[in-house]
């Protein structure tokens, strides 16, 4: 079998010249390398030996490197940052983090309560929650579980179903009341939201889908964000429309009332998935099943 790395000198020399080289000093390399000094010059000189150039010039205490050990240095540092960098990829942490990802508008209502319980529990263990509306920033291999928008196919993901998506207008108690009784000015602005994907569901979509034609006499005003039309409709500002149960800590508060008979089931749901490529760990397993738990 043929050798591709007969040209290299023993690893740990150049662990040990690259210490050297920084702090150009051989006692202070040997106490960041838990060594001894004898040690160190030891490996440098086995590296030198093996070179047949010097590397340093010996001046009392202070070493000066030479020509030859200036060009090894920058080369062997970036060897090893390098070598370094991928094998922090690789290594199993101690204490394994769960990735997990989630839809904005479900993050902030729904999912971050939950996290909050389970990390205050016997099940506890280290999370890293990123949110996110584009499918190609949720679906990352590097996440552990991602919780999402859709019909739960998912290629290269399995999934499971958390709650199917039912909307419905939401607003503040005085506001509904307003509403309902037909008042002159009983006709709140109707809180609209970008849609970001295909498959989402905003005021004229809804309108057409329940056929509730005197909301289009309604005014309407844009904001940033889904999250934000809530914001607004806690506020009294006008009526947003609600996902149950996304919004069901809101709901039973009393702090957003729906309105009654006025819901629409799209066909679509809340999902959370994880990916086939590799099983889920015991932590993730844990929080997978509190999500799942009804």
């Amino acid at each position: 079998m043929q050798s591709y790395r007969k040209s290299l000198p023993p690893l740990d020399t150049l662990v040990f010249f690259e210490a050297a080289m920084r702090h150009q000093n051989f006692t202070e390399a040997a106490d960041e390398l838990f060594v001894t000094q004898a040690a160190v010059s030891k490996r440098i000189r086995q590296l030198e030996t093996w070179l047949g150039v010097d590397l340093f010039e010996r001046a009392g205490r202070r070493l000066v490197p030479t020509e030859a050990g200036s060009y090894l240095a920058e080369k062997a540092g970036m060897t090893l940052d390098y070598l370094d960098q991928a094998l922090r990829t690789l290594k199993m942490p101690e204490r394994p983090t769960v990735r997990i990802a989630c839809v904005t508008a479900l993050g902030a209502f729904w999912l971050q309560p939950k996290l909050k319980d389970f990390a205050l529990s016997e099940d506890a263990c280290l999370l890293n929650l990123a949110t996110a509306d584009d499918l190609g920033d949720l679906l990352r291999p590097e996440h552990d579980l991602v919780i999402l928008h859709g019909d739960g196919r998912l290629p290269g993901w399995s999934t499971q179903l958390l709650f199917l998506e039912v909307l419905v207008p939401v607003g503040t108690r005085d506001v509904i009341s307003a509403v309902q009784a037909g008042e002159a000015d009983g006709k709140p602005p109707l809180l609209n939201y970008p849609r970001l994907a295909p498959n989402w569901i905003d005021w004229p979509g809804w309108i057409q889908k329940t056929g509730r034609t005197e909301f289009l006499s309604y005014p309407a005003q844009l904001c940033t964000t889904y999250n934000q039309s809530i914001g607004r409709a806690l506020k009294g500002q006008g009526l947003a429309l609600g996902a149950l149960p996304l919004l069901g800590d809101e709901i039973d508060s009393g702090r957003l009332v729906p309105l009654d008979s006025a819901t629409l089931s799209t066909g679509k749901g809340y999902y959370i998935a994880w990916p086939d490529m590799r099983p889920l760990g015991g932590e993730a397993e844990r929080l997978k099943s509190v999500l799942t738990r009804k």
